[in-house]
């Protein structure tokens, strides 16, 4: 299993201008809108969020081409964690967990003052006020009510449910038939074998009834490409997944890894990586590990 499905799930479909762009026509003022080319979004390679959140943050940044013919960026932040903290204002923008946002979306309501003291500061405090697309105040049928693509809104509704719902791919494929007629042509096989990728890694139900309940949801004359491509993703995730355990094993045991093995892990096998997990635990030194 991918180590994150909700940020590979994000990344892999909001990592699209295309979508991203439909994300922020949904959500941002219409004068922020006016000022924005969206249609010039340009993916910027890497990523800006601290090690140390990285389990629970999907960062994305773009450029994008002012309304004056300036450039600008565009940050986007998908969040998504099982309990609700009020010191999120400091790296979060979509929120999608199990209850609704409860505080203002504020970067000043983090600071530990009180009201008196708010307002004696007054306009020298940093407010950054902040967008916030709430999808846990917001039902299946005002996401998919949003004129943005169908690959998008169901991406939405399949994050907003990914935690609430312990039959998720019921509710996926019940969603898919219902947009059946908008999500057919071939260019959006990528996109929903995807998500279909994202399903069989995050509900706990037998695999064999996930996959037979997606495939069902999907057109006909897509089947095939959607399911063995999402069949090659989930193999790609599980060698992904692998190759992290294993370095992570490797740096606690024996502490930074030199880029040489690194980039021996990096483009190991899934029956490589899984031999040298099971040699870590036996050997005393980083060279046994790697040993012939």
């Amino acid at each position: 299993m991918t180590p994150t499905p909700h940020d590979a799930l994000v990344r892999a479909i909001f990592g699209q201008p295309h979508y991203a762009a439909e994300e922020l026509r949904a959500v941002l003022p219409r004068e922020i809108l006016g000022e924005l080319r969206l249609e010039t979004l340009t993916l910027v390679e890497g990523s800006f969020i601290d090690e140390g959140l990285r389990p629970s943050g999907a960062d994305l940044l773009f450029t994008v081409t002012l309304r004056d013919g300036g450039a600008g960026f565009v940050y986007l932040l998908f969040e998504h964690q099982s309990t609700l903290d009020e010191r999120m204002p400091l790296r979060l923008l979509l929120h999608h967990g199990p209850r609704p946002w409860p505080w203002k979306p504020r970067f000043s309501s983090v600071l530990a003052v009180d009201a008196r003291s708010l307002a004696a500061f007054g306009p020298l405090l940093l407010g950054f006020d902040f967008v916030l697309d709430d999808l846990a105040r917001q039902t299946d049928a005002q996401i998919l009510d949003r004129a943005m693509d169908a690959i998008a809104r169901l991406a939405l509704v399949a994050l907003r449910c990914s935690r609430s719902r312990p039959r998720l791919f019921e509710h996926v494929a019940n969603v898919m038939q219902r947009l059946d007629s908008e999500l057919r042509g071939p260019a959006g096989i990528p996109s929903l074998a995807r998500l279909a990728r994202h399903v069989l890694e995050v509900d706990d139900s037998p695999p064999e009834v996930v996959r037979s309940a997606i495939a069902a949801a999907v057109s006909r004359e897509f089947r095939s490409s959607v399911m063995s491509t999402a069949d090659m993703l989930r193999a790609e995730g599980r060698l992904e997944a692998r190759r992290e355990s294993l370095l992570e094993q490797l740096e606690v045991k024996f502490g930074s890894l030199r880029p040489a093995f690194r980039a021996r892990v990096e483009q190991a096998s899934l029956e490589q990586s899984t031999a040298w997990m099971r040699r870590v635990v036996v050997v005393s030194t980083l060279e046994e590990v790697f040993a012939a």
